[in-house]
């Protein structure tokens, strides 16, 4: 099996942990595919930031949206950086809306 096949099979059950509402399971998912993926750090962080925005955790969606904004940029993934930085504007949108 390649590593993309096992990277698009990653991506597809934490599509299916978080229609399920089951965060947990998607926190564990990917914690464990930093290890088996290191090229893809930067998607990683950002699957994080967009399942801590849906599980409404905005400072921790922040932490991981921004560092996938970092590395992307770093290995010039233009596509990937736009992406990181317009989910972190709308997770810091909602985190405002929240404040007291």
């Amino acid at each position: 099996m390649d590593a993309a096949f096992t990277l698009t099979r990653l991506i597809e059950e934490l599509g299916i942990l978080v229609s399920e509402k089951d965060f947990e399971g998607g926190e564990e998912l990917l914690s464990g595919a930093f290890g088996l993926f290191p090229k893809h750090e930067a998607f990683l962080h950002y699957q994080f930031g967009k399942m801590y925005v849906q599980w409404n955790k905005m400072s921790s969606a922040l932490v991981h949206l921004a560092k996938a904004a970092e590395l992307a940029k770093q290995a010039e993934d233009e596509v990937l950086t736009v992406q990181a930085v317009e989910e972190l504007r709308t997770a810091k949108k909602l985190q405002a809306l929240q404040a007291p």
